[in-house]
């Protein structure tokens, strides 16, 4: 591996628009050295070859910046040679893949630590998790120490820390015509990482900033933001709409999403501890991503239907929060039927009576009978979509 240790330099695994894009681009504006580590080798060769890519920042108004980015290096994922000899030299993994890939990455992570053991290296590593998985750290942890011995799980606890991590921002995109390798974040990108997990000193990085308590940020972002998004996405698709930004616009769709927000952030506020002052200023971030004119297309937002309507996630899993705290979830159960239609669609399903959608309700959302309040409201809202 052709790297100083004491070089800045950041691993980042999953080289996509967050890996590139977000992550990539505020570590390489801090001066870090970037080694991107993607199975998608042939691409990353071709991005080799090329030298450079492009990050664009925009909120599709007055921010449109552009940043060259060249100070990087592709790792081998033919093989695990690279990868976990880059992982005994840094001190910072930034894991920007889906759920799918945690047993392949804490693999490679206990291997690198069984050599750090070896090596006698008393650093720290920090592998931040920057993904929408709910508990995400625990399943990796857990995926990291059953490959380890006592000796490496002892340094495991010491040594590493597993972090999950907000990603402020969203991969958008790029327009027709673009070199091929840009990637396209939305405004204002950052990252929010778990103090609480964070091993050593933390990072002097403009855009990343440390917050406790993340499991309750965490869950803010995926049951509020993030289901605020796919809503608009559902209820977008229905309307033939081609853009998240034209949902927005669209008075019945944004007048639902907010109410479906609202549900959700209040029902979150009952289940964690945030401090109101950086919640209130949450809220404002993300109620502004309202007005910007990103053209983010509806087919991709509402992407991996069934895994967003699922019990844990963001519809089904705020909703049952808001009937634990005693919270009516009329818009969020809205956001479900919108969702089952959609769904109903890709898979060419029949829902011709209560009956059905309610037999579907409980197969795509993982709902029992003792549901039955969140189960009547989604079958409701199902029947007053097919009036519209």
């Amino acid at each position: 591996m052709d790297m100083n240790r004491s070089d800045k330099c950041v691993a980042i695994l999953g080289a996509g628009k967050i890996g590139r894009g977000v992550v990539g681009l505020l570590f390489s504006r801090a001066g870090y050295r970037l080694y991107l580590y993607d199975m998608y080798m042939e691409g990353m060769r071709q991005l080799e070859a090329q030298g450079y890519y492009e990050a664009r920042v925009t909120d599709g108004h007055d921010v449109d910046e552009r940043y060259r980015i060249d100070d990087f290096s592709i790792v081998d994922s033919s093989g695990d040679e690279e990868i976990v000899e880059l992982l005994r030299d840094v001190d910072i993994a930034a894991c920007c893949v889906y759920e799918g890939a945690f047993a392949s990455i804490a693999h490679v992570v206990a291997r690198a630590i069984e050599t750090r053991v070896a090596s006698g290296c008393e650093r720290d590593l920090n592998v931040l998790l920057c993904v929408n998985a709910l508990g995400a750290p625990a399943k990796v942890s857990g995926l990291i120490r059953s490959e380890l011995d006592d000796v490496g799980a002892a340094y495991f606890d010491a040594h590493v820390g597993v972090c999950q991590v907000m990603v402020l921002a969203a991969g958008i995109p790029s327009e027709a015509g673009a070199n091929p390798w840009q990637v396209v974040v939305s405004a204002n990108p950052g990252l929010e990482i778990d103090a609480d997990a964070w091993k050593g000193e933390q990072l002097a990085v403009e855009g990343i900033v440390y917050a406790t308590g993340a499991q309750g940020l965490i869950y803010r972002k995926v049951y509020c933001g993030n289901m605020r998004h796919a809503m608009a996405g559902f209820m977008g698709s229905v309307s033939g709409l081609e853009y998240i930004c034209d949902c927005h616009r669209d008075p019945w769709i944004r007048s639902n999403i907010v109410g479906a927000f609202e549900e959700a952030h209040a029902a979150v506020l009952q289940e964690y501890d945030y401090d109101a002052d950086e919640d209130a200023e949450w809220v404002d971030f993300i109620t502004a991503k309202l007005d910007a004119d990103v053209r983010d297309p509806v087919e991709r937002v509402i992407a991996k239907m069934d895994e967003k309507l699922s019990r844990e996630n963001r519809f089904v899993g705020p909703a049952l929060m808001c009937l634990d705290h005693g919270i009516v979830p009329f818009y969020l159960a809205r956001g479900i039927a919108y969702g089952l239609v959609c769904l109903a669609g890709e898979r060419d399903v029949e829902l011709e009576d209560t009956a059905a959608v309610r037999a579907f309700a409980k197969e795509v959302c993982g709902l029992t009978d003792d549901d039955w309040i969140l189960l009547d409201l989604i079958v409701k809202q199902f029947a007053d979509i097919a009036r519209r």
